[in-house]
C-alpha cells in the first residue's frame, strides 16, 4: 500500500455492515476490500487490492463502467448507481446493484463502493439504515418539473404537494444551477442514476447542502426522472474518513428508496397519492411487488401492526377498504 493511501479509511471498511470496497478513481485499481465484497467476487482482498476493478466485470459492462468512472473522475458526477454484472475467478456472474460516491484524500481521488442484492436490500442494509435520515422522493415530467412528492419533505422545508408543478431545477441554489444541469442531462442522455450534492431550497431564503439521486425512469429524451433528496454531510463529519459510516448510510438510503420509487409512477396520477409517506410509498412499493404484510414487517424492521397501521391510513387516502382494492387501483393506473 502507497504511503500516502488513507489507511484509517482502509482499516474502517471492514467494519461496514454491507460488501464494499474502495478504488481509485483515475486508475480503477482496488485499494481495499472488505470480507463481504471479497466473497461477492469470489477472491481473498489480497488477491483484489492493486488490480484492476473492470477486469472483474462483465465484457458487455465494461465500457460502460469506464465511462462512468470516468465521469466521476472528471467531477461531472458526485457518485452513481447502476446495475453491474460482475464475473468470478470460477465463472459465475453476479448481478450487483453498485453505489459509488466520490472522495479526495491527500490530493488522490477515490470511490467509496457499496455492493447491494438486485434482490433488494439486505437484512444487514435494513438493520443499518433503520431509524436513519429521512428522504424525500419526486417523479417529474417530462419538462423535469415536480409531478409528484412524497408526503413528508421536511428536507426541503415544506409538504410535498406544496412543490407539484415546480421546476426540479428551482429547488436549486442559483449558484449551483448550471453544475446541477450538467449532472441532470448527463443521467438522461446515459440513462444512469447519478448522485450529486448540492444547495437545495430548504424554505425561504434558507438553502442547505443535499443529496439528490436522479434516475431516469424512461427512453424519452428527455425523460421523466425519480428523484430521492437526502441529508448532505453534517458540518462536524464532513472529513472523509471520520463520516464513513454516514457515507455509507446514505449508499443504503438510497438502495432502501429503490422500493419507494418504485411506486411513483402509479402513484403520481392518483389525486391523492402525493398524500402518503416515503414509508408509507415503500410499502405499496413492496405489495405491488407481491409482499405479503409479514415479509414486509421483516424487511422493514417494523412489526406487522405497525405495517397494517401504514395500510389502514393508506386505505383511508384511496378511499378502499382493502389490499386488493388499493392494488387495482393502482394498477388500473398503471395499465391505463
Amino acid at each position: 500500500m502507497a504511503a500516502d493511501e488513507p489507511e484509517e479509511l482502509i482499516r474502517s471498511l471492514e467494519g461496514v455492515p454491507v460488501a464494499a470496497i474502495l478504488t481509485k478513481l483515475v486508475t480503477h485499481t482496488f485499494v481495499a476490500v472488505n470480507r463481504a465484497a471479497a466473497a461477492v467476487f469470489g477472491s481473498p482482498a489480497t488477491e483484489l487490492v492493486g488490480t484492476d476493478v473492470l477486469a472483474r466485470i462483465d465484457p458487455r459492462d465494461r465500457e460502460a463502467a469506464r465511462a462512468a468512472y470516468g465521469a466521476m473522475a472528471d467531477g461531472v458526477v458526485d457518485g452513481y448507481q447502476v446495475l453491474r454484472r460482475i464475473v468470478t475467478p470460477g465463472g459465475d456472474q453476479v448481478a450487483l446493484t453498485v453505489l459509488g460516491r466520490r472522495a479526495e484524500v491527500h490530493n488522490t481521488l477515490y470511490g467509496l463502493w457499496a455492493l447491494v442484492p438486485t434482490a433488494g436490500p439486505s437484512p444487514a442494509i435494513e438493520m443499518f439504515t433503520m431509524g436513519s435520515s429521512p428522504v424525500v422522493l419526486a417523479v417529474t415530467d417530462h419538462d423535469w418539473q415536480i409531478e409528484h412528492m412524497s408526503a413528508d419533505a421536511d428536507l426541503l422545508g415544506v409538504k410535498g404537494h406544496e412543490l407539484r408543478g415546480f421546476p426540479l431545477l428551482g429547488l436549486v441554489h442559483p449558484s449551483a444551477a448550471s453544475e446541477f444541469l450538467a449532472v441532470v442531462s448527463r443521467s438522461a442522455a446515459d440513462q444512469l442514476a447519478v448522485t450529486v450534492r448540492t444547495r437545495v431550497r430548504t424554505g425561504a431564503d434558507r438553502w442547505a447542502d443535499r443529496y439528490c439521486l436522479l434516475v431516469p425512469i424512461c427512453e424519452h429524451q428527455p425523460p421523466r426522472l425519480a428523484v430521492v433528496i437526502s441529508e448532505g454531510p453534517s458540518a462536524e463529519r464532513d472529513d472523509l474518513i471520520d463520516s464513513l459510516d454516514e457515507k455509507v448510510r446514505k449508499f443504503v438510503v438510497q438502495a432502501r428508496a429503490d422500493w419507494a420509487l418504485a411506486a411513483l409512477p402509479a402513484l403520481t396520477p392518483l389525486p391523492d397519492g402525493r398524500k402518503l409517506s416515503a414509508r408509507q410509498s415503500e410499502i405499496v412499493a413492496r405489495l405491488i411487488s407481491g409482499e405479503r404484510v409479514p415479509q414486509i414487517a421483516r424487511a422493514m424492521f417494523l412489526s406487522a401492526t405497525t405495517v397494517r397501521n401504514h395500510l389502514s391510513m393508506t386505505y383511508r387516502k384511496f378511499d378502499v377498504h382493502s389490499q386488493t382494492e388499493l392494488l387495482a387501483t393502482l394498477l388500473r393506473t398503471t395499465f391505463r
